[in-house]
């Protein structure tokens, strides 16, 4: 990139490495970045909060409404792949050359791909750090990171004549002066972006140091009481139960798998007080899946007919799951064309085993 790097340019760079990120890992940082351990002020909060709730976070992270959040999302994203390079780059850490920087991003490579890599780098180059204009360079120049095409993120990118053209002369003295008080109040706006973006990453690692110093300290267990020690079952999802024909068509290992999605679900004889219409868009649990086609069970609002009926199950952690209300799980599967967009949330262990 030619000339200064601008806040706005370091904004566009983290938008871009974000939206390279699958949708399940994006919604656990936001889940993860409201850890009371990491201090953050109340609209920061509310902001995540916002996009947790929201069926495609990545879609609106640009929206003004939850730009301030975006830092503490990428960095709580990034945090175990930046304590691994800072770990591979040792003493060279504060202020790595190019070369020092990529052989440590090579290192850890086994452990973090290239989306990953490429979330921790801008999520440097958008705060203020030492290494913060060489983490921006290498994401601009670095093809393996898929970034270089960044600029589409920008609020407003400057195009044609117009970016290039200067200023106007014959200017009247209030005129002046109003575009003085623009400048400076945009450059405390990117000083303010600038020292949050920083504050995010640091608060992040010193949880993280806290957390591991706090596990280091505890006193060692002797084999013999550790093998006496009673070992806690953990709860896991269950494999669907198909019948023989829906298993020569879906696939129950299908990614979208325990996902809530919307669908398009046929009206059956329950009902009966929907106005003649064939069917209606409906949030869903998938069972199994095809290339074309969903294994769903379809869910259901409190007040409607399948909420009063004894076979329904109610979703215990609905929120969390990606339902926008309380919500009841048919017991009857449908077969249902396969949506473009993903799941909005996946089930909890306990409840998807309810359905078994």
């Amino acid at each position: 990139m030619e000339g200064p790097i601008t806040d706005s340019a370091r904004e566009a760079m983290l938008l871009a490495a974000l939206d390279r990120t699958d949708g399940r890992s994006l919604k656990a940082s936001l889940q993860a970045a409201t850890d009371p351990r990491i201090p953050i002020s109340k609209p920061i909060v509310n902001a995540l909060a916002a996009l947790r709730k929201h069926r495609d976070p990545k879609s609106v992270l640009g929206r003004a409404q939850y730009r301030v959040a975006v830092p503490y999302a990428a960095a709580v994203y990034a945090e175990p792949c930046l304590a691994a390079v800072i770990e591979a780059l040792g003493d060279d850490a504060d202020d790595p050359t190019r070369e020092q920087l990529l052989a440590a991003v090579d290192a850890v490579g086994a452990d973090h791909d290239d989306v990953t890599v490429a979330v921790m780098l801008a999520s440097v180059a958008d705060g203020d750090m030492a290494a913060s204009d060489l983490c921006f360079d290498v994401l601009d120049t670095e093809e393996r990171f898929g970034l270089t095409g960044w600029r589409a993120f920008e609020r407003e990118a400057p195009s044609g004549e117009a970016a290039r053209a200067p200023a106007a002369t014959g200017a009247t003295a209030e005129q002046r002066e109003a575009r003085r008080a623009k400048k400076q109040r945009e450059t405390e706006e990117r000083r303010r972006r600038s020292e949050a973006s920083a504050r995010a990453a640091a608060q992040v690692r010193s949880a993280r140091k806290r957390e591991r110093a706090a596990t280091s300290d505890r006193p060692a267990v002797a084999d013999a009481e550790r093998s006496a020690a009673p070992v806690l079952p953990t709860l896991r999802h269950r494999r669907a139960v198909l019948s023989a024909s829906e298993l020569e068509e879906f696939d129950r290992d299908d990614p979208w798998v325990t996902g809530v999605v919307l669908a398009w679900v046929p009206f059956d004889a329950a009902d009966d007080d929907e106005g003649g219409l064939d069917g209606k868009v409906r949030p869903c649990v998938v069972l199994a899946g095809s290339a074309t086609h969903l294994l769903v069970r379809p869910g259901y609002s409190a007040g409607g007919v399948k909420s009063r009926d004894w076979k329904s199950h109610p979703v215990r952690h609905w929120r969390r799951s990606g339902f926008d209300e309380p919500t009841w799980i048919d017991v009857e599967a449908v077969r249902v064309a396969r949506p473009d967009d993903g799941p909005a949330g996946y089930l909890e262990p306990d409840d998807w085993n309810s359905l078994w």
